[in-house]
């Protein structure tokens, strides 16, 4: 059954979703039972301090009933929320047990407890009201009913407390330790319900429940003292909750408010997390998903994060990514190592049965470092110093999975400004080698002082980044004047062409002879694309530059005439001569170069044949272009045709690449390197892309680039960061399994 339906018009099914309510059941007992349990060891550890210390009211008593009754109360309330799911399942109608057709007055015992109820139930609440708002609402449509009042909501704080109290009620216990056992259970209730409204919500949005439900209420939980001032929560922040996310203990709540989620992100998400389960059918890992039979006990997470710690420290815990030409997958790799040091703990198996939540994030984090490492960028030296960095972002991913989602996670920037820090980075330049050494650093720190805090990831993502900076600068620089040189030389061909034109335009279909076509094919074009660079064509410069040459041209149509120059219209000496001085020609030179103009157009009115060269017609005294900086790669038009080969959906991307957008591009040694479009030239189109040095790599259009793309030559990313081009690489890879028969 699948729901896309907008939160503000929530469909009814017409019968329950069985599985569903047996999964939400499952991960519901799976922490309120420990919870509970937890509750009443730490009330039966108080009263035993307090029979030390001579209280008999709460003393020696209190703490035989407690011990008496705490298997019956732990009994009862399994059942109530067994019986309470039994009614979803089968569509029977729910009632408050203490409902009463009739009013009557509370005993002073009923009343102390209802005010516990509700005291418990509005704490807690108060913590995940927007987390629990959204799960209600999906568990409602799960169980086909229109809305499930909250202490009839079997994941509500209320029923809980209510389903405790109704534990209680028939045992011989002291009216004040039943409040005493309220009080500890109100605790460890708070703390366990944040992970079940997680996973229960990341099961109901992947099964397709509601997924762009928003909550209107918002938690009210104070700040940690380590958080940062606190900042006004957007309108769409509880996206976060609507994925089944909320914040995960410590300081990765404080980011929380600062954080988006696009409706894209988001259905990327669940799409992935649908198409696991048939990966791991494919590549040899049935059962670990969160819909296979369990083959066994289901690790807890604590367990998990124990085992993954004990990894984290492990130095002779190494993966190769596939790319090294291990065909053995990260995912497969991380699970076998997983297993070795579960043994180390005492954890017996050879397989480790994960919580289907737990699995899903190892595996996709597994999955993303596969695809990010596999990239022709990185070199094996460098993929394996990212490949230490696996083992913490499978911890984050465990306790925060809101690391798929959102674009600022502190460990998604992280794992961005390393990638960026060492993609097409071989330690060629001494400044290369530095930033490698300090990339070496921030892993180290990583590896050895990450505890499940990720504020360590904004600490050191804002280090690195800061360190990056101060090459940038530098970077930048070459960057501007690769730039800058491109736009010069482009301003410059286009004049030298718009002049040329001109110039054949004016000339027609005239034979001049070769003092006359020198002059003017040199001198004169030189001085115009000049005038059209300052000025600007049009401008009066330039027009009456363009004057003197029609001046010249008529002078020669008369000699060849053999008519002498129009005394009307006589030579245009000082702007001829304008146009030799520019070319580096004047003085006496000037006027020499004048003389021989003026005699090969005398010699076509004397009828004597003009000469093949003029020794006082100088050579163009121009200084050559400045070579460009680096080579660049030539586009070579293959099987020996001048037309060029693309694919049209590639084209089509490439003509979407903006300025700042990054490619990666094939050196002449087979290496790939990021690539920057640092600059679109108005004039052609045509893109210019520099190394992360700012030096100018490649000058070409869409349609070339695109020609290379197919080549093999170009690899466009998917998206702007790495992070997310690995994301949206395994959607490809898991769509591709899943698209096989």
């Amino acid at each position: 059954m699948s729901f896309r339906s907008p939160a503000d018009s929530i469909p009814v099914s017409s019968a329950p979703n069985v599985a569903l309510l047996d999964a939400v059941q499952k991960h519901l007992l799976d922490r309120v039972g420990p919870a509970l349990d937890s509750a009443l060891a730490d009330v039966d550890d108080y009263l035993f301090d307090r029979s030390q210390s001579g209280e008999e009211t709460l003393g020696m008593l209190a703490l035989r009933d407690m011990r008496r009754a705490r298997g019956e109360i732990v009994q009862k309330f399994r059942q109530a929320l067994l019986d309470r799911f039994r009614q979803l399942r089968e569509r029977q109608p729910v009632g408050l047990e203490t409902a009463s057709a009739g009013l009557s007055l509370l005993s002073e015992q009923a009343l102390e407890e209802q005010l516990a109820i509700e005291q418990l139930a509005a704490s807690v609440l108060r913590v995940h009201a927007s987390a629990y708002e959204v799960a209600a609402k999906r568990l409602a449509v799960v169980a086909g009913r229109s809305e499930i009042p909250n202490r009839e909501n079997p994941l509500g704080p209320a029923f809980l407390a209510e389903a405790l109290g109704n534990a209680m009620g028939q045992l011989e216990m002291d009216d004040a330790l039943r409040i005493v056992v309220f009080k500890y259970f109100e605790r460890e209730l708070a703390a366990a319900l944040g992970e079940v409204y997680e996973r229960c919500n990341a099961l109901m949005v992947t099964a397709g429940v509601l997924p762009e439900l928003r909550a209107t209420s918002r938690a009210q939980a104070p700040q940690p003292a380590r958080a940062r001032p606190a900042t006004p929560e957007p309108a769409a922040a509880p996206a976060a909750h609507a994925a089944g996310m909320p914040g995960m203990a410590g300081s990765t709540a404080e980011v929380a408010p600062a954080m988006q989620i696009s409706p894209a992100d988001q259905a990327l998400f669940a799409s992935m997390l649908g198409q696991l389960q048939m990966w791991r059918a494919a590549v040899g890992m049935a059962g670990q998903g969160a819909s296979a039979a369990p083959a066994g006990p289901v690790l807890p997470t604590q367990d998990l994060m124990s085992i993954l710690s004990l990894m984290q420290h492990d130095s002779s815990a190494a993966f190769m990514p596939s790319a090294s030409g291990d065909q053995v997958s990260l995912a497969a790799q991380l699970r076998q190592q997983m297993a070795q040091s579960a043994r180390k703990l005492g954890v017996t198996g050879d397989n480790l049965n994960l919580d289907g939540l737990d699995g899903d994030a190892v595996d996709l984090v597994a999955l993303l470092f596969d695809v990010l490492l596999d990239g022709p960028q990185y070199d094996n030296r460098i993929r394996q110093k990212i490949g230490r960095m696996l083992v913490p972002y499978v911890k984050v991913a465990v306790k925060d999975r809101r690391m798929f989602l959102y674009k600022e996670h502190p460990a998604r920037r992280l794992l961005n400004t390393v990638a960026e820090a060492c993609e097409g980075n071989r330690g060629e330049a001494p400044q290369e080698r530095e930033l490698l050494n300090h990339v070496d650093h921030t892993i180290d720190r990583l590896v050895a002082e990450f505890n499940e805090d990720v504020a360590i990831f904004e600490t050191l993502e804002q280090e690195l980044r800061a360190y990056m900076a101060q090459h940038r600068k530098r970077f930048e620089l070459a960057e501007k004047r690769s730039a800058e040189a491109q736009r010069g030389r482009e301003r410059l061909e286009q004049a030298r062409a718009s002049v040329q034109a001109d110039l054949e335009w004016h000339r027609g279909n005239r034979a001049l002879p070769p003092v006359l076509d020198d002059f003017i094919s040199k001198h004169a074009a030189h001085h115009l694309v000049q005038m059209a660079l300052r000025d600007g064509k049009g401008s009066p410069r330039y027009d009456s530059a363009m004057r003197a040459i029609d001046d010249l041209l008529a002078a020669f149509d008369r000699a060849v005439q053999r008519k002498p120059l129009d005394p009307a219209r006589p030579l245009p000496e000082a702007e001829l001569l304008a146009m030799l001085a520019s070319a580096g020609c004047i003085g006496d030179a000037g006027e020499a170069a004048l003389d021989a103009l003026n005699d090969a157009l005398a010699r076509l009115v004397a009828g004597e044949p003009a000469l093949q060269a003029d020794p006082r017609m100088p050579a163009q005294a121009v200084a050559p272009e400045p070579p460009t900086p680096e080579p660049e790669p030539r586009l070579e038009v293959v099987a020996g045709t001048a037309g060029l080969d693309y694919d049209a959906a590639m084209l089509a991307r490439i003509r979407k690449l903006q300025v700042g957008s990054w490619v990666q591009l094939q050196a002449g040694d087979g290496h790939f390197a990021p690539a920057k479009v640092s600059w679109i030239s108005p004039i052609s189109s045509r893109l210019l892309l520099v190394n992360r040095r700012g030096i100018r790599v490649l000058v070409a259009s869409v349609e070339e680039l695109a020609v290379m793309a197919k080549l093999g030559k170009v690899i466009v990313r998917e998206a702007a960061t790495a992070f997310e081009d690995a994301m949206h690489q395994v959607a490809d890879r898991l769509q591709s399994v899943a698209a096989k028969p």
